[in-house]
């Protein structure tokens, strides 16, 4: 694929993928300690509100930052917070000094590293492949991403049953190191678009008012919230599906964590036949329900099997959102509000933090089946809907490609 002939994408490429993959490890670890910390559903959901409050702290005013302080420069911070955050968690467990306060305090940090991360590293693909390649460039990032979201979790659980969390760490600190030095490799710098004088608070309201207007844009925020809010908080309660319900260990938890994965890479072959034959908008909205219907139905199995079976069909819906909830807005936005529209999903994707706590306290006063199920059919309801009642969202496609010759 063309893209792939840019070599500041290929480095973006490279460093993305280490990122997802110590990412999903992370999550998988995590989790786990948590578990045996406290032995508390509620516990491991708070840890995952500490690390997603910050994209409702900062979903505002990441994409003023970014225009004003540059794609390349915020990915280079981020990535130094996260390398700096996983080595120090390493440090605390390997000299036996660790507490679930250092857990809070470290999703808090990586949280805020995402929230601003995420957003600069979509909205540079434009500038390195053009507006007409970035579905392209989309699909062979989510393609990278979900050999990660397969090999992170599997990785993590096999490396906390063979190494324990510290070393499981220590690898997530070194793939943390190696994105990082990746990134300093990077030549294109993205034009400002902001005046170093402009107002943030006025660009931000700005930003809103553009997503709000433009319905293909708006369609992928109110689905991004949607999801972040009902569905996606399911990955805090893996480990006490894997524990309770399945009676599994971290072995058999990280095998869980690959199913979404591999539904995923299923999933994109899926959307690279059907791309161009099916509106972006539909596949959007569609992967979502089947996402949010899967999970339903993975709340009420109690065997193994058929659960990781359910979870490969939730990835085959995750695929769909992956890929164009990012596409959408990055074909869509006008280059000098691209970093704003971005910034309104980080703000969408803000949603997961109450969500994660009432999937925990749900969970903790009733049961995990009933938290996750109850969530989920409520948002496979919200999402299909929002898909059919939103028409222009409904109908978006990819950018023309203009002629090229090889």
């Amino acid at each position: 694929m063309k893209p792939l002939r840019i070599p500041d994408y290929r480095r973006l490429l490279l460093s993305n993928t280490l990122w997802w993959q110590s990412m999903w490890m992370e999550m998988i670890v995590v989790g786990w300690l948590v578990l045996e910390i406290t032995d508390s559903p509620f516990q491991i959901a708070l840890v995952g509100f500490y690390r997603s409050i910050p994209l409702l702290i900062w979903g505002f005013f990441s994409g003023p930052v970014i225009d004003r302080v540059g794609r390349r420069r915020i990915m280079l911070i981020s990535q130094s917070i996260n390398f700096t955050t996983s080595s120090s968690i390493a440090w605390l467990l390997w000299s036996d000094q660790l507490a679930f306060w250092h857990l809070c305090v470290a999703a808090f940090l990586m949280g805020t590293a995402w929230s601003f991360d995420w957003p600069a590293r979509r909205s540079y693909l434009p500038d390195l492949v053009g507006k007409a390649r970035t579905v392209d460039a989309m699909l062979l990032e989510n393609f990278t991403s979900i050999i990660s979201r397969i090999a992170g979790p599997f990785l993590g659980g096999r490396l906390v049953h063979d190494l324990g969390p510290a070393g499981c760490y220590i690898v997530i600190a070194t793939f943390s190191g190696i994105a990082l030095l990746t990134l300093t490799r990077l030549t294109r710098l993205a034009p400002s678009q902001m005046d170093a004088q402009g107002n943030p608070i006025k660009a931000v309201v700005e930003g809103l008012k553009y997503v709000r207007r433009n319905e293909p844009i708006w369609g992928s925020f109110l689905i991004t919230i949607f999801m972040n809010y009902l569905t996606f908080s399911y990955m805090t309660l893996l480990p006490v599906f894997a524990r309770d319900i399945l009676h599994q260990g971290p072995v058999g938890l990280g095998y869980l964590g690959t199913g979404n994965g591999i539904g995923a890479m299923l999933g994109m072959f899926v959307i690279n036949a059907i791309r161009g034959k099916v509106s972006n908008g539909l596949i959007f909205g569609i992967g979502a329900t089947i996402q949010s219907s899967a999970l339903f139905a993975f709340s009420h199995s109690t065997v193994f099997g058929l659960s990781l079976v359910l979870l490969v069909c939730s990835g085959i819906g995750q695929a769909a959102f992956s890929v164009m909830q990012s596409s959408i807005v990055l074909t869509n936005a006008s280059d000098e509000m691209r970093s704003r529209a971005m910034g309104s999903i980080v703000l969408g994707i803000g949603a997961g933090p109450p969500g994660r706590l009432q999937i925990g306290a749900l969970a903790e006063h009733f049961s995990a089946p009933f938290a996750l199920g109850s969530q989920t059919l409520a948002c496979a309801v919200i999402c299909l809907g929002t898909t059919l009642l939103l028409h222009e969202f409904r109908k978006t496609r990819e950018p023309t490609l203009p002629h090229e010759s090889d």
